[in-house]
């Protein structure tokens, strides 16, 4: 075990030793490659939640879902009630972001209530899953740029 943290000790010293510290780790707060980008959440191996967008100097010029899914009772092809208003609500949050700073704005997707202003039975806008939106968005920045 003493053997381990030896280890662990000199490999995370080198990397302070060749800048490969926080400061120099990419986040979401920094400034982003123009061009579009793909990100997914995937949970249990099943893919759920994948999404496009396009940056322009920090700005989301477009986005859009590539799936959104959640154990067979809906997706972005169901056009049953309350499902079909539930994916409304995804696409409501996910627009937000059009023609906003995606750094500044970003975080505020964790509140979709304030955001959302669908309203289907027994769903309000707090009921949708944002955090898998936001986990998507944040893949394809760690991804980086998908196309030019």
């Amino acid at each position: 075990m003493k053997m381990f943290y030896r280890l662990m000790f000199v490999v995370l010293s080198l990397g302070l030793l060749f800048g490969c510290g926080p400061e120099n780790v990419r986040s979401e707060m920094r400034p982003h490659e123009d061009g579009t980008y793909r990100g997914a959440f995937i949970d249990r191996d099943v893919i759920q939640v994948v999404v496009q967008f396009t940056l322009k100097d920090g700005i989301v010029t477009a986005a859009s879902f590539r799936r959104l899914y959640l154990n067979d009772r809906y997706n972005q092809d169901n056009e049953q009630e309350p499902y079909r208003s539930v994916i409304q609500q995804h696409q409501e949050a996910l627009d937000y972001l059009v023609g906003k700073n995606l750094s500044q704005h970003l975080a505020q997707l964790y509140s979709p209530g304030d955001i959302v202003t669908t309203e289907v039975d027994g769903y309000s806008g707090a009921t949708i899953r944002s955090n898998k939106l936001i986990s998507a968005i944040r893949d394809g920045l760690n991804r980086g740029v998908y196309s030019h």
